[in-house]
């Protein structure tokens, strides 16, 4: 007896499955086999006899003030459009963004009409620990592909990645002061980075951050730790100023710009014009230490020492 329950159920719920409605645009009324168009849902008229296509739950969320009834707002890739809730429904990949209440969605697949409040979205929480699960993996692999280029690499000591011919340790992963960072540096064999070997190897460094995707800010060996010294890299050489290591910094203010001209002069550059555009760093100095944040594009910037970024180390021998 039980098993033949069983198969009467199983039976009943295939029947159930299988009285579609003859067309794809139609929905079941809510007490008989009866179908009505989807476009039909709360124009008004009792199409299904029972008055379930003009249910005030199901009106109330079928009609909107942006789009005509049917319709609504969705925001995806960049624009905004007015969909038919059908539509809304059914697109993914990326899916629509906005207001609609989602149980207007399960009703169409399930394909009767039914008071909103008599509908559970049961697996959208799972839905949501799922997606969660696999971001959360996906970031997982991003970062493990991030380290193998980053603090790993056949060619140079634990924690180094090789850039050109030097081992550099990107550790984009974590965040301290300028002090800390160097600190960091010179446990692991290493000082933090130098910019004095011209163009060509702030490029290379540049190129391998921006291809690899990384998005930290990161501390580098120079500073300011007075004016008379001017800016200057832990070994004690001058740091080259301007174009191209320096980023430009824009100001609601704008100033003139002046060039040098003979040893002890300066003219005023294009007849006094006034700039909203000055090239860090700051003069008079607002931050003391250098360094490349993923804002500036990785051109270099003085910045307050006691903020946190990445150290940016080298190994002190080249490959």
């Amino acid at each position: 007896m039980v098993v033949i329950k069983v198969l009467l159920a199983a039976l009943l719920c295939i029947c159930q499955v299988a009285a579609t409605c003859p067309e794809s645009e139609q929905i079941h009324c809510r007490t008989s086999d009866r179908c009505t168009r989807i476009r039909y849902i709360c124009d008004g008229d009792n199409d299904c006899g029972d008055y379930s296509d003009e249910e005030s739950g199901i009106c109330s969320a079928w009609r909107n003030e942006y789009c005509e009834r049917g319709s609504v707002r969705c925001r995806r890739m960049g624009d905004t459009n007015c969909v038919t809730i059908s539509r809304y429904c059914e697109i993914s990949d990326p899916p629509c963004e906005g207001d609609l209440d989602m149980r207007l969605c399960q009703m169409l697949r399930e394909e009767k009409l039914r008071p909103l409040e008599e509908i559970v979205l049961p697996t959208e929480e799972a839905a949501v620990r799922r997606s969660s699960v696999e971001e959360a993996e996906i970031l997982g692999e991003e970062f493990l592909e991030k380290v193998n280029v980053t603090v790993r690499h056949p060619d140079c000591p634990q924690f180094y990645t090789r850039v050109g011919d030097r081992c550099l340790s990107v550790f984009f992963f974590g965040k301290v002061n300028w002090g800390e960072a160097r600190s960091f540096c010179k446990t692991i064999g290493g000082d933090l980075l130098t910019l004095h070997d011209g163009a060509e190897k702030f490029h290379e460094l540049v190129r391998h951050l921006r291809e690899h995707h990384i998005e930290s800010d990161f501390w580098v060996g120079g500073n300011l730790r007075n004016e008379t010294a001017g800016w200057t890299w832990i070994d004690g050489t001058p740091m080259e100023l301007g174009t191209p290591f320096w980023t430009l910094r824009s100001s609601t203010d704008c100033q003139s710009r002046t060039y040098s001209v003979g040893v002890n002069s300066t003219r005023v550059a294009n007849e006094g014009a006034c700039y909203h555009y000055q090239q860090a760093p700051h003069t008079p100095a607002e931050g003391h230490c250098a360094a490349l944040n993923f804002e500036n594009f990785f051109y270099m910037s003085d910045e307050k020492c006691l903020e946190l970024k990445s150290p940016l180390c080298v190994f002190p021998k080249k490959v």
